[in-house]
């Protein structure tokens, strides 16, 4: 994954006279306040800023967007993409060595890359690079979104989440913050299924906090990250037509369980009758 002298003036991205290289993606990482040393949970989008400078490389395209995240935390820093597939949800057996990642291009060519581990997960997998590899792929509940899930050990570690071309529509710590506070139109859910690591295969059971489906739960993070935007907590730097996002996952679990306890509502579109 590492790129030897990397070219930095190598066009990422383009339309018409908007041109972005890959030293304007590492500065407004470092810009929207990423690290060295940090680890960073990244939600992301490739396709958002622009036209794709080189899309007959697909592999150096990403490669580069994954070493500018590599050299804004440095090697005693860590990277952690989610990698859900939901397989349990669909009563599918999952591997985590070959079951695709459903939730963009860039995750799904991290998970691949050499010193990358993924967790095994049926749900909500993650594939996770650096220095604390081993403390987010080793020890996980079987729940998705506990203290000892992925979510909640990236709070205890004072994590950064990273929105690379995405809004808080794509958080899924939100359910975190929901599950911590017992919000009423969640429920826990058991969902039992196949995974198959190697030539091993066993059944397990993972718990997720679903929503209720009669109930008309309509999640919407916009007036939250407009909160955390005004007040400074989420750090927003411009980049071609989109933007990268940063906030510590601490300031975001703070913030948004203060503003449950005003609103047990505060995430959905609608309240609804309970």
């Amino acid at each position: 994954m590492v790129i030897d002298n990397v070219d930095r003036n190598y066009l990422m991205f383009f339309d018409g006279d908007m041109k972005i290289y890959y030293n304007d993606i590492f500065e407004a990482l470092c810009y929207a306040n990423i690290e060295k040393g940090d680890i960073i949970f990244v939600h992301s989008d490739v396709s958002v800023f622009g036209k794709l400078g080189n899309i007959r490389d697909r592999d150096k395209f990403l490669g580069m967007i994954l070493n500018a995240f590599k050299e804004a935390v440095g090697p005693e820093g860590t990277i952690i993409m989610p990698t859900f597939t939901y397989s349990f949800t669909k009563g599918e057996t999952y591997c985590p060595e070959t079951t695709p990642s459903t939730v963009g291009v860039l995750t799904e060519f991290f998970r691949k890359q050499n010193g990358v581990a993924r967790t095994i997960h049926p749900i909500f997998s993650a594939a996770v690079w650096g220095k604390e590899k081993a403390y987010f792929t080793e020890g996980l509940s079987k729940d998705s979104f506990d203290d000892d899930s992925i979510f909640g050990k990236l709070r205890k570690k004072e994590g950064k989440l990273v929105f690379f071309g995405v809004d808080f529509h794509a958080m899924t710590f939100l359910h975190h913050i929901e599950q911590k506070h017992g919000v009423p139109y969640r429920y826990m859910k058991s969902f039992t299924g196949r995974i198959k690591v190697g030539d091993k295969e066993y059944e397990d059971t993972y718990t997720y906090y679903v929503r209720y489906l009669d109930k008309n739960v309509i999640t919407d993070a916009s007036r939250f990250e407009r909160y955390m935007l005004g007040r400074g907590v989420l750090k927003e730097v411009k980049l071609g037509y989109s933007a990268v996002k940063v906030a510590r996952s601490n300031d975001i679990f703070d913030i948004g369980y203060e503003l449950l306890n005003k609103d047990i509502f505060f995430f959905l579109k609608d309240k609804i009758m309970i």
